[in-house]
């Protein structure tokens, strides 16, 4: 045998061996699927209802829950093809970390699976009732197909209009903002849109549309420092 052919095979036994004995193991992943009844009038699930079926269906406790993200994917009609919900939730003391994948047919898929870094944030329904009050079809404008998802931020930060179009979301009205600074002691969520429009050269081929739009649900923004009105 070559003297590098024994050297490949003396690091993949010792690949192995590492594998084996010292790596950590992958937690284990509970999937499973279920079937939610959505109304075949709307074109949307109602994530309020979405989420009282999860606490019902899965184990965690429901005062525990705390959400990492919410994505959402919509076409130009409005219709809501397929959403995906990340959260920790425990149970019996033990965390969990959950995905939830729900599609327009009404089929729900999961997994579940121990999480060992805890976390602080909003309760899932907290950002959840905000979505479900925003109109989809004054945002596609029946031309575009648009991704919505939630992030989590920590401070200190400033916004303006080279991050975007920003507005204000209250009761389901949208008021424009021009600024928003937070401090570095602040966490907050925002809701974003990113229509799926053509670009040429980096700019945008639609007028008046924005790439990029930020909303600041009631209870986030007033966690602002400062905030400028349009």
């Amino acid at each position: 045998m070559k003297k590098s052919q024994i050297v490949i095979w003396s690091i993949l036994i010792a690949l192995v061996f590492v594998q084996y004995f010292y790596m950590p193991k992958q937690p284990e992943v509970t999937r499973g699927e279920m079937h939610v009844s959505f109304d075949s009038r709307e074109c949307r699930p109602d994530l309020v209802d979405l989420w009282n079926t999860l606490v019902q269906e899965q184990a965690f406790s429901n005062e525990s829950a705390v959400l990492i993200q919410l994505n959402q994917y919509i076409d130009k009609d409005g219709t809501v093809q397929c959403t995906e919900l990340h959260w920790i939730g425990y149970v019996d003391g033990e965390e969990h970390a959950y995905e939830v994948y729900a599609h327009q047919n009404g089929n729900v898929y999961y997994n579940d699976q121990i999480f060992d870094f805890p976390m602080q944030g909003v309760h899932p329904l907290a950002i959840l009732r905000e979505v479900d009050r925003i109109e989809f079809d004054d945002l596609t404008r029946g031309e575009y197909n648009i991704t919505l998802t939630t992030f989590k931020h920590d401070g200190p930060m400033t916004y303006n209009k080279t991050n975007g179009d920003l507005y204000a979301f209250a009761d389901g009205s949208l008021r424009p903002l021009k600024e928003a600074a937070f401090s570095s002691e602040a966490s907050w969520h925002t809701i974003e849109i990113f229509p799926e429009i053509g670009q040429s050269g980096g700019i945008t081929t639609a007028e008046s549309i924005s790439d990029h739009i930020i909303l600041f649900p009631e209870q986030e923004i007033a966690r602002a420092d400062s905030v400028v009105h349009a």
